[in-house]
C-alpha cells in the first residue's frame, strides 16, 4: 500500500488568514522576520510581501523595520522596488537613528558628512550634524563611525579640530578592529 502526500499550498501574503494567529502572538517581532526573509532572497516571500512586513512593523515603531524600509532594495528578480520618495526614505532612516538603530545612524551621518546618499535634496550636507550622529554611533562601538570621527576630529570637520580626541578615537577603532584606522593612527602618532 502506497501512501500520498499532498502539499498544501501556503500564501505568504500579510492579509492571508494563514498569518493572522501567528502574526497576533508577537507581531512586531514576527513582521521583522517575514520582511527579513525577503533580504535573504528567501523565495517564499516576495519583495512586495517583504516591503508591506516591514513597513507593518515599522508603523509600530522597530527601529531596524524603519532602517529596512529606508534601505529597501531594487530586486532584479522581480520588478518591485521601493514605493517611498526620498523625503519618506530619509524620514524613516532618520526616525531610526532617533530610536537608537546604529547602522541607521552611520547612514544617516554619512549622508550628512558627504551630501550624498538618496536624498540629496532632503538631506544636504551638514558636517556639524554629521559630527553629531558619527559621535552617537561611535560611542556606541562602531568601529568605522570612530574612524569617521576621528577623521573630521583630525581635520576640524564639522567640528573644532582635536588630535588628541582624534587619537582616542583611532586607538579604540583599531581596538574594534578597523583595519584603516591603525593607519591614519599611525600618521597622527608620528606628529608629535
Amino acid at each position: 500500500m502506497k501512501l500520498s502526500r499532498q502539499r498544501s499550498v501556503v500564501t505568504w501574503s500579510p492579509r492571508s488568514p494563514c498569518f493572522a494567529r501567528w502574526l497576533t502572538l508577537e507581531t512586531l517581532k514576527r513582521q521583522y522576520e517575514l520582511g527579513f526573509l525577503v533580504l535573504t532572497e528567501c523565495d517564499l516571500v516576495s519583495g512586495p510581501e517583504g516591503f508591506a512586513f516591514f513597513r507593518a512593523a515599522a508603523d509600530q515603531g522597530h527601529p531596524e523595520a524603519m532602517y529596512r524600509l529606508a534601505t529597501f532594495p531594487e530586486f532584479l528578480s522581480e520588478p518591485f522596488k521601493s514605493p517611498l520618495s526620498e523625503e519618506e526614505t530619509w524620514s524613516w532612516l532618520v526616525r531610526a537613528a532617533e530610536l537608537g538603530c546604529a547602522q541607521a545612524q552611520y547612514d544617516a551621518a554619512a549622508s550628512l558628512a558627504t551630501g550624498d546618499g538618496g536624498a540629496r535634496d532632503v538631506a544636504p550636507q551638514d558636517l556639524e550634524a554629521a559630527v553629531a550622529w558619527y559621535r552617537r554611533v561611535a560611542e556606541a562601538g562602531h568601529a568605522e563611525a570612530q574612524f569617521n570621527l576621528a577623521s573630521m576630529l583630525m581635520e576640524g570637520d564639522g567640528c573644532e579640530r582635536d588630535l588628541a580626541a582624534a587619537k582616542e578615537w583611532l586607538r579604540r577603532s583599531v581596538a574594534g578592529g578597523y583595519a584603516y584606522a591603525q593607519e591614519l593612527l599611525a600618521h597622527l602618532e608620528a606628529l608629535k
